[in-house]
This record gives structure tokens, sequence and C-alpha cells, in this order.
């Protein structure tokens, strides 16, 4: 009884249909591309001139806010509205001395010495030092003392207070915490007529805002660098705060060592903290530019002089004493280092590049003159090159930003280039005895025939998880995935046209038998290397590997180990942590990373600062329930460490100097206004005007502050442990703002800080990453039914991919890694890459004739097996050398695609034709098509290379049955 043969499905005969087009498709390309080469490179190369024109368009995105953060997020719109509304003027440059003791002669001599370097700091242009760069702030107290009473030219004036020895009196008041010795109760703003204090306001010291121990010898240098071990200890004992920003001493010193009666005897480093200000006017009159990496506006002045300030430090540095350390951060070095890291790492590229390079020339050629292919290895090369330029010119066309992950992208369109490379190349190698009989043309055909669909089926899927990846709402993943989405698109047009059209050229030079280097020196057969059969991989995966992989007991070990990896991984999923952290883009090396490696070991109590906003409304009307919302505030315990606002100080000041039961009596807006006007300019209430933004500027000789459409207040939350609980806390504070029942004005009020650009984008990522996982499985699985047409292959196809996921994401925790930006986006990367090697596998089982499953296997691992190791090595090869990297992008990248082409190369060579072997699927229907090709085009050789040939071939082949 003879076999039956199995009945067509609606599948198979779709299947039959799109592979036979596209077989078809492919061999007459190839042929038509032999027939003209240089046709098909000149318009290649017009491609890439074209699309390259893009670049004029060329856009670098450094701004947090534009590429870690959904752009709906309430932190863009709440940063957005702040810009425009409440722009700050003020930045902040911070430094630690760290030493065994710093509160020594020597430690506060080498602060002294940093310090007149700072106020020798000096910009290019000489536009800026430190006295014009810094944020000044009105010393009240200390401008009063020094002023005697004088007589009051107004009769409103009556002054009875004795300023002769203020200055001594404020000083013993301040340092020794003794009771003052002057009228406490006496307010200048409220006890002198409005003319005569707003005319010593007008007159008042200013000081540059500093928060610094050194304050308390008053920045005298050189009486600080003759203090004593005993006068340094009692000084800083002595102290309590400072007498300007209110900063206590002791909370810039880290590493606090007291004695049995709580003094503090030593202290192993010292903060400070500098504070600028920014020229708005400049930045208003388009004289302004952008902080890279911060996404802060600046102006170009204050850019000059932070990098003498950085120069300043740097040199402190070098010239520090013996186990002295500095360490220091100014407002632009987090985007000038992230920048530079970023672009000096691309050095890499080049290195990997030569790599592959020469594994590709060894392993593409023969070791022989003639069948070596240096040049073709180069064109190979070459292709990825064109794809990049092609993908960066039309992004930059389309509008779409390049940051600091896209660094990557080089890479990985190496690696999958040369991936489509090795399978053309292998597909020449394997034809037949019978198909090396063909005509060039016709060879080419046929190879281009099986590699296409091949490459074909791999990057559509990459492309569909590219184009997945491009609807997330990360803005740094939607643009990496449109410009990989294009390269890939690139990449595989140029290696299935240009990189055909040299090989044809190659192809007649190695049968002409021209030397490899040197094309016009032709080789007679007797000189051609003994070597040049040489193929130790090809040996290997023929005579022992495909037979190894079918034996019963290696099958056996086969499955095990998955499992096992498996079941191990999976724990390791569970136990992946979620967080990011635009730090980490830092290079270990560089001096802000040690900056800040610093701050978290020696002042880990300090939790993250940020601001509650009000906009316009009636303050005076809600202010029962702005002390409601602030006493709700502060019972936030367990995640808000402090408080500062405004709001207790005005309260205070009004219940003593107007002695109201304020807020709970109702005042006349115009008091408010006036006594608001008061406590602003008051010693205790100065240092919030710039709390508020007014409809116009606030002058002390008007009678009442204007309209406020803008106050602010301050926190610092608890130091968190992870997104686990900052998360959370975010979101509760929130709540509280959002459900604050204030009824009048436009009703804006949100909780901002800096900390949210990363922890909001830790609130989506998670979600946004598994999302695009799941999807672009779901398209890698609809690809490849389409493309391979056999639901059984397409499972098989999509449990390795699966199974790859799973083990790279477990194998991230175990390897350190967590789920952030970067690794999200090489996450998205390996699904389209670790599918490369199954599909390809899968694909060749299915065309393969032989009687049983397992010879089916041995044939397609001996036949695509070391394709597809050559391509997974040569993108290890790619970017091996990124483990020596500094940067978090690349370290990240190294890593997640060492597993990807580890576990990738697993399920895809090891596993999946175990699988194959047991519950394959059946091969392609009958390929009599196919037959008839072969006899039409070897009998008679009717396909010349010529025109006329083509022609012929076009006619006759368009339907050969």
């Amino acid at each position: 009884m003879g076999e039956t043969k199995p009945k067509d499905t609606l599948l198979s005969k779709v299947s039959n249909k799109i592979v036979g087009g596209l077989e078809q498709f492919f061999f007459r390309w190839g042929i038509c591309i032999t027939l003209n080469p240089s046709y098909f490179i000149i318009g290649c190369l017009a491609i890439v001139c074209i699309s390259s024109a893009g670049l004029v368009y060329f856009r670098q995105e450094n701004s947090p806010t534009k590429l870690w953060i959904p752009q709906n997020s309430g932190f863009v719109q709440n940063t957005d509205w702040l810009k425009d509304n409440f722009p700050t003027d003020m930045r902040i440059q911070m430094a630690i001395f760290r030493s065994e003791n710093i509160l020594t002669p020597h430690g506060l001599k080498w602060m002294a010495d940093v310090q007149e370097r700072i106020e020798n700091s000096k910009s290019e242009n000489g536009k800026l030092s430190w006295d014009k760069a810094c944020y000044r702030l009105p010393v009240v107290q200390n401008s009063m003392s020094t002023r005697k009473k004088r007589s009051a030219d107004g009769p409103d004036f009556n002054l009875d207070f004795d300023f002769s020895d203020f200055e001594s009196k404020f000083d013993e008041n301040v340092f020794n915490n003794t009771e003052p010795m002057y009228d406490s109760d006496f307010e200048p703003s409220v006890d002198l007529s409005q003319a005569l204090f707003c005319e010593l306001v007008s007159t008042f010291d200013e000081r540059c805002f500093e928060n610094n121990i050194l304050e308390i010898w008053k920045y005298d240098l050189e009486k600080i660098r003759r203090l004593t071990q005993e006068e340094i200890i009692d000084g800083i004992n002595s102290a309590n705060a400072s007498s300007l920003t209110g900063m206590k001493f002791d909370e810039l010193l880290g590493g606090v060592v007291r004695n049995e009666s709580g003094y503090i005897v030593a202290a192993e480093s010292a903060l400070i903290q500098l504070f600028n200000k920014i020229n708005l006017t400049a930045i208003e009159g388009g004289a302004s530019s952008n902080d890279v990496g911060t996404g802060e506006i600046v102006d170009q002045d204050t850019l000059l002089w932070e990098k003498a300030l950085i120069e300043a430090f740097q040199e402190s540095e070098i010239n520090s004493p013996d186990f002295h350390n500095l360490y220091f951060s100014v407002a632009r070095s987090f985007g000038d280092i992230s920048g530079a890291t970023i672009l000096g790492d691309s050095r890499y590229l080049a290195v990997g590049t030569m790599v592959v390079f020469i594994y590709v020339l060894v392993m593409l050629g023969k070791f022989d003159l003639v069948e070596n292919r240096v040049y073709l290895s180069l064109i190979g090369i070459l292709c990825v090159a064109m794809a990049i330029f092609m993908s960066y010119g039309l992004c930059s066309l389309m509008g779409v930003f390049y940051g600091p992950v896209h660094s990557i992208l080089p890479f990985l369109l190496l690696g999958i280039g040369i991936d489509d490379m090795f399978v053309i190349i292998q597909c020449w190698n394997n034809l037949s005895a019978e198909e090396q009989e063909f005509t060039l043309p016709v060879r080419v055909g046929t190879a281009l025939k099986h590699a296409g669909v091949s490459i074909t089926v791999t990057s559509i899927t990459d492309i569909a998880a590219f184009a997945i990846g491009a609807t997330t709402e990360l803005p740094s993943l939607q643009s990496f995935c449109i410009y990989a989405a294009i390269g890939v698109i690139g990449t595989y047009i140029f290696q299935a046209t240009f990189f055909v059209a040299w090989f044809t050229i190659d192809q007649k030079r190695i049968e002409a038998k021209r030397d490899g280097v040197v094309p016009c020196i032709v080789h007679n057969a007797q000189k051609r290397s003994q070597f040049r059969e040489f193929a130790p991989l090809q040996s290997f995966f023929t005579n022992h590997y495909s037979r190894w992989i079918t034996f019963t007991p290696v099958k056996t070990i086969i499955i095990i180990f998955t499992l096992l990896s498996l079941c191990l991984n999976a724990w390791g999923s569970y136990l992946i942590r979620q967080e990011f952290n635009p730090i980490w883009f830092l290079p270990t090396s560089s001096y802000l990373s040690k900056f800040f490696t610093a701050q978290e070991r020696l002042y880990p109590n300090n939790g993250e600062r940020g601001s509650i906003y009000f906009g316009s409304m009636n303050y005076n009307t809600e202010m029962l329930k702005m002390e409601k919302f602030l006493e709700d505030i502060r019972n936030q315990t367990d995640i808000i460490s402090s408080t500062d606002s405004w709001y207790d100080g005005f309260k205070e000041f009004v219940v003593k100097k107007h002695d109201q039961d304020f807020p709970k009596n109702n005042i006349s807006d115009i008091d408010f206004r006036i006594w608001l006007r008061q406590y602003l300019y008051s010693p205790s209430g100065a240092k919030y005007r710039i709390k508020f933004r007014f409809s116009s500027p606030l002058r002390c000789t008007d009678n009442a502050v204007p309209n406020i459409t803008v106050s602010s207040m301050d926190f610092r939350f608890k130091l968190f442990n992870g997104p686990s609980e900052h998360l959370p806390a975010m979101m509760r504070l929130k709540t509280l703002v959002k459900n604050a029942d204030f009824t009048s004005g436009d009703g804006i009020r949100f909780v901002w800080a800096r900390a949210f650009a990363s922890w909001e984008t830790e609130e989506v990522i998670g979600h946004e990453l598994y999302r695009n996982l799941a999807i672009a499985m779901g398209c890698v699985f609809v690809m490849t039914l389409i493309l391979i047409a056999n639901v059984r292959s397409c499972i098989f196809v999509l449990l390795c991919v699966t199974l790859t996921m799973v083990n790279v994401n477990g194998s991230m925790h175990f390897w350190g890694l967590t789920i952030d930006t970067v690794s999200c986006i090489n996450l998205v990367l390996a699904i389209g890459l670790c599918v490369d090697y199954a599909a390809h596998i899968a694909h060749t089982f299915m065309i393969q004739r032989h009687e049983s499953k397992n010879e089916r296997a041995r044939a397609t691992v001996a036949s695509m097996g070391p394709a597809v190791f050559h391509g997974g090595f040569s993108t290890f090869l790619a970017f091996i050398f990124l483990a020596d990297s500094d940067s978090h992008v690349f370290t990240t990248f190294f890593k997640i695609f060492v597993l990807v082409v580890g576990y990738g190369l697993f399920h895809g060579l090891v596993f999946l034709p175990v699988i194959l072997s047991l519950i394959g699927p059946e091969p392609y229907q009958d390929e009599v098509k196919n037959e008839v090709v072969r006899s039409r085009v070897n009998s008679g050789n009717e396909v010349k290379e010529s025109e006329e040939a083509l022609e012929f071939f076009r006619k006759n082949i368009t339907n050969p049955l």
C-alpha cells in the first residue's frame, strides 16, 4: 500500500504561495543582479547618498525629560509649566573634602586653599568670577548691626534701640546660643517707617549664598590657616547654624565622631554647597544654552564660569595633600561627562569592526591566494555602514531625535548584517554538485533563492519587534526602535543587493583565477594552496555535531539542562529589581560618579528634596486650608523627614508683630498683602522671596505685595530603599496635593522633585517592557507563521525565543542588572536577534527532503549550523570589547547581548534541533516546480550572461508549471 500524501491545508497553500513566490522573486533577483551588478551598486550608493542628506536635520537629545519619561506624564507637564511660569535662577555646585579627620589645622588649611581657588575662578570670556556669578542674599542682621542709632526724619519714626554693640552681641547669640543682648522684639521691617526701612534695605550688605563650615570663621582665609586644633573643635561645637541660610553646620559634616558629652571631636568629611545665579534676562533675550544632560536652560556666561570652577576643583584635586580626597559636582558636569563617555566609548566600534572583519575574512573565503575574499569582507561591513547612514539620515529627516543609547545601534546592525551575509555565503556553499554546473547567474539566483527567504523571515521579524517598540511611551526607546527598524531594512536591502552584486564580481575574479588582493595577477592551478579546502567549522558541524545531537542520551541531557536553566532563571526573573537612575550613565572612573558614591556613603541620611507649588489663588482666604494641608504633609512622617514653608514663619510673624490669631481671625486682603511684604523683607522672611512669583516685580517701597501667581514650599523625603518604597511615597504625596481643598484661583498645584524624573520612569517601565515583549513575541509568531507557514515550526521558534528571554531576564539579576530604560531597549532588541537563530534552523528543517526527522535534523544542522554560529559569534565579537567600557549603556549592552547570543545559540543550535528531531513537522509540500525550473535552466544552457538571456528567463520561468 502506497504512502498517503498529506492533504493540503489552507495554511500550506498560503505557505506554498508565499514561500514559492519569495523563492521565485529572489531567484530572478539574483540573476538580474549578476547580469547587471554595476547598476545595483550605483543604485544602492544613490539611496545612501539621498537618505544621508537628511543628516542636515540631525538632532541630538540629552534632556532627561525628553529621553526617559513619557511625554504625557505629570512630571514633564509640570516641568514645562515651571520653565514658563517659575523658571529657576539658581544652580548648585558641591564639593566634599574627605580625610581621616578633616577637622584638623591641615584639613582646614586645605579647605581654605580650595576656597581661594573658588573665589579666584573666572570664566574664559572674563565676564564672571565667583563674586559676580554667585547667588546673593541680603544679610539683614549684619547690615543693621553696623548702623548707629540715628534720628528719624519723619514724625512716625521713633527708634530707641542702640546698635552700637549689635554686631558683637549678634555674634555671641548666633555662635553661643545665649539670650540676645538686644530687644528681640525689634523688627525693622515693621518698627521702622517704610521709607526709612526701604532706604536701609537698598544699602544692605549681600553675601554669596554658600553653605560651608568656613563661615564659622567668616571666611577669613588667613585666620583659618592659623587655626589650632583646639580652636577648630571649639568653633565647630560653639556654632549652631549659618547666620545667612540657617543650615546647621553639623549637617555639613560626614563620618562625625563625638565624645561622651556629645561634642564633635572629629569628622571624616566636610561638604560645601555653592549657589550661583542664572542670567534669566540673557535667556529671555535668546543668548542661552541648553545644559546638556540636565535639560536646564542656562546662559552661556554661567556655563563658562562653571567650566572654570571645574578646572579649579580639578587643580585642587591634583594638589590635594596625601590621604586627602576632593570629590565635586558642578551643575554642568553630568552633561559634559555623559556625552563625552558615549562618544569616547564609540572607539570600541572601530576595534569591534576590525575584529569582525578579521573573523569574516577568515570564515568567508578560503586559505588561498585566489579564493580569499578580502574586499568582499570589507563590502559586507560597508553594507552595515551604509545602513547606518540610511537610518540616521531618514530618521533625522523625519525629526526623530538621537539619544545616548543610540550609540549601540552600529553594534546591533553590525551583528545583524554579518548574520545575513553568512547566510548568503552558506547557501552558496551548500549548492549541490548539479547546481554548481549552472551558469554564474543561475548559481547566484539559486543560492539567493534559499538565502533570501531565510533572511527575509528574520529581517521582517526584527522589523516587527522594533516597530512594536516604537509604540512605547518611553521616548528614548521609541526613537531607538525607529532608528533600528530603518537600519534593519537598510541592512536587509544592501546585503541582498549591494553585497550580492559585489559577490558576483568577486566570484568572476575567482573563476578567472585572479589574486584576491591584487586582481591583476593570475594564478595557475599548480600554485593553488593545499589549505584552500580547510573549513574546520563546516567539518565539525557536518561530521561530528550533526551526529552527536541526534543520539538519545545527548537529547536527554540537553532537555534536562534546558529545564534546569529555565527554572533557575525563572527564579531570577522573579527577583530582578526595577530601578532606573540617570547617574548610571556616568562612568565609574569619572569625578562626578566618585562624588555621588562619596555622598551616598558619607551623607546617607539625606533623602531627595522636593517642592510643592501653588498657583494663583486668594491666599488670604485660603490660609486655614493651607494650614490644614501643611499639617497633613507633616503627618506623613514615614515618607517626609522635614518641611520648610514660608507659611510657618509668616504665621509667627503676624501673631507676634500684629497680635492676630492668624489664620483663625479674618484679616483684610490689604493687611495680608502689607504684612506679607513686611515679612518677605524681614530678617527671617527674606530668604523666602525666591519662593514667590508675582504679577509684577516685588519692591520694598510697594504698599503691599502684587498678586501672587506662584508660591512654593520645600520638603525632603526620607531615605528610601528602592522603588518599592519611593514609588508609593511619590504617589501618596501626589494624591495629597491633588486632593487639597483649595477652591479659589486657577487650581494649579503639584508636587515636583528632580528625583521624579527617574521615579516616574520606574513607574511605567516594567509595564512598558512586558507589554512590548508580549506584543513583539506575538508579531514574531505571526510573521514566522506567514513566512515559514507551519504552525508547529512557528510554535517551536516562539518557544525558543521565550526560553531565551526568560533565561536572559533571570541571568540579568544574577549579573547585577536591573530593569531600566537601557535594559528595556536591549531586551526588545534581543527578541529580534534571538529569533534569527531559531528561524533559520526551523526554515531549513522545513525544506529538507530526508526520510526521518533525525536525518532532517542532521542535514539542517550541517547545512545551516555554521551560518547561524558565524552570525552569533560575529555579533559577540562586535561588542566583546565593550566589557571594558565605563558607560552604563555599553556595559549593559555587553552583558545582555552576551546572554542573548549564548542562550540564543543554545536554543537555536542545540535545543531546537533536538525538538525537531523528536516532534518536528513534515517538510514543505512538493518541490516539482523547482525541479522544472532546474531542468529548464540546465537543459541546453539557455540562460547566458546577457540581456537576451534574462528576457528569455523572464518569459519561460515566470510560470514554469
